[in-house]
């Protein structure tokens, strides 16, 4: 297996010489050589065991694993085609194309369930705080990781659709990794936990006021692979061959949740016990282009993005 991090600028103006230099992209065993960027999410994982169990391999694609820090380093490497493939959150790729820029969905990556105590995401607060049910939370104080995305537009839906007056609600963005500690503090009301953050959160002792990815969008994909315009229309047989493999790969870590879990321990080296008892997110085959729709209206509709776009021109439907 191929993975590593992406931190040299210099090693990206080399992969963006070669991808533009018209060399062949073909390994000795006639493989195509494909980059794919991910993030450090336990989502990951479906691609990881991809590569490892020669899925892609068997449709004729070589694929090396880059990561990196969020999907905000993956969006314009897609786009600048030193990526091919990249995978960012469902508001990030429409904010990207709302801001002009030439994306294409071309396979689902990660999605939420129906049932609450499987969701993948939580708000926490103090067990001895003022905040004791989801109705406190209105004027609170959220950290999330990032603002205006998906961490408030899942929040703001899941307390609109309890009832939650959410006009007071502010957001303040940090690192989950510093989430804790801010709400020890006092720094904040209320934590947006996702996994493996959630079962950090719930093993500190910390409560659980609301799973927000169910509770807003249930049954519905939040994440995709998405590459860009003139790579999807230079390469339709690359991509085709990637929606195949990835949708594959979706099935066999649905088939094989032990995998999964150990993928997840050896390639984000997180602890064993820790990621046992953590959830995962459902990962569907296909491209889920209704799911697309669904967040698209929500994110207009918070003023994330100011139009939706013709989602026939940005998506590329798997072949049959």
């Amino acid at each position: 297996m191929k993975a590593r991090t992406l931190i040299a600028p210099l090693a990206v103006a080399a992969l963006a010489l070669t991808a533009c230099g018209g060399e062949d992209n073909t390994n000795e065993e006639g493989q195509y050589e494909l980059t794919v960027m991910q993030i450090t999410t336990m989502d990951s994982a479906p691609l990881y065991l991809g590569v490892e169990e020669g899925i892609f391999a068997e449709h004729g694609l070589d694929v090396t694993i880059e990561i990196a820090e969020a999907g905000s380093a993956i969006v314009p490497s897609v786009v600048n085609q030193e990526s091919p493939i990249g995978y960012a959150n469902a508001v990030s790729d429409l904010q990207a194309i709302d801001q002009g820029l030439d994306l294409r969905f071309v396979a689902n990556c990660c999605g939420v369930g129906a049932d609450p105590e499987a969701d993948t995401s939580a708000l926490f607060v103090l067990p001895d705080g003022p905040i004791t049910e989801v109705g406190d939370l209105a004027g609170a104080n959220i950290a999330v990781n990032s603002v205006n995305n998906l961490g408030d537009l899942t929040i703001d839906t899941a307390l609109a659709n309890e009832g939650v007056d959410t006009s007071g609600v502010t957001y303040t963005p940090m690192n989950y990794s510093d989430m804790s500690a801010a709400l020890e503090r006092g720094d904040v009301d209320a934590i947006w936990s996702v996994e493996p953050f959630r079962s950090i959160s719930e093993e500190t002792g910390f409560v659980n006021v609301i799973d927000n990815f169910v509770a807003s969008f249930p049954d519905t994909t939040i994440g995709y692979y998405i590459t860009s315009g003139p790579f999807a229309e230079e390469n339709p047989e690359i991509v085709a061959s990637f929606q195949e493999a990835m949708s594959e790969a979706n099935e066999f870590a649905t088939e094989n949740p032990d995998r999964v879990r150990e993928t997840v321990v050896r390639e984000l080296e997180l602890d064993p016990e820790l990621v046992e008892g953590a959830n995962f997110g459902v990962f569907a085959p296909g491209l889920d282009t209704e799911s697309l729709r669904t967040i698209g209206a929500a994110a207009l509709e918070a003023g994330m993005i100011s139009a939706e776009p013709d989602y026939d021109a940005v998506v590329v439907q798997p072949q049959d």
